[in-house]
């Protein structure tokens, strides 16, 4: 069990590290295309439900099943991953994490990964997607993170031509938001 504990965190620092590299280095090209966010939310589910089960933390996916959002699939991907990861990580056995869609601005649709775990302080939350602090807190069950996976979710969602943000109460859970056209 260590031993899948370990190399489940060494693979995602790699891939996140990976990832970074080439979106600063300009060898990552955005290839857009109509995605469907709600099959990208399930599959993810389906990724990360064995971490769910050890927490006995509900996943509920509330995303409209005829959304299309014009973005690259890959990059909205990862940030779906990371978000759902980081709200397993800090969300306390027997909670639920969902993902919600609701229509934002004019030609744009707001996703939200929203759990009601541990929250974060409030003056923690403008460190969250600066790669200068390189801000990584241990979760509930003292998971380890890298610091990278916010900077590489607010890059990318960037880089699709949307907003990333937080609302988050402590102790009461927060809510990780993206908007996509």
């Amino acid at each position: 069990g260590q031993i899948n504990k370990f190399s489940s965190n060494a693979y995602n620092l790699l891939d996140n590290l990976l990832q970074w590299a080439r979106s600063q280095t300009g060898r990552i090209k955005v290839n857009k295309s109509q995605i469907i966010i709600c099959k990208l939310v399930d599959e993810n589910f389906f990724l990360l439900q064995d971490k769910a089960e050890e927490k006995n933390i509900q996943l509920i996916n509330k995303v409209d099943g005829s959304l299309i959002c014009w973005a690259d699939k890959n990059m909205i991907n990862t940030v779906i991953r990371n978000l759902i990861s980081n709200a397993l990580k800090f969300t306390l056995e027997n909670g639920y994490i969902k993902v919600v869609s609701e229509d934002f601005d004019d030609n744009f649709v707001k996703i939200s990964v929203v759990d009601n775990g541990i929250g974060i302080d409030e003056e923690e939350i403008p460190k969250l997607f600066k790669i200068t602090t390189n801000f990584s807190k241990e979760g509930t069950n003292s998971e380890s993170g890298t610091g990278l996976g916010l900077i590489l979710c607010h890059e990318f969602v960037e880089k699709n031509d949307g907003k990333i943000w937080v609302e988050s109460e402590k102790d009461k859970g927060s809510s990780f938001n993206f908007t996509l056209p």
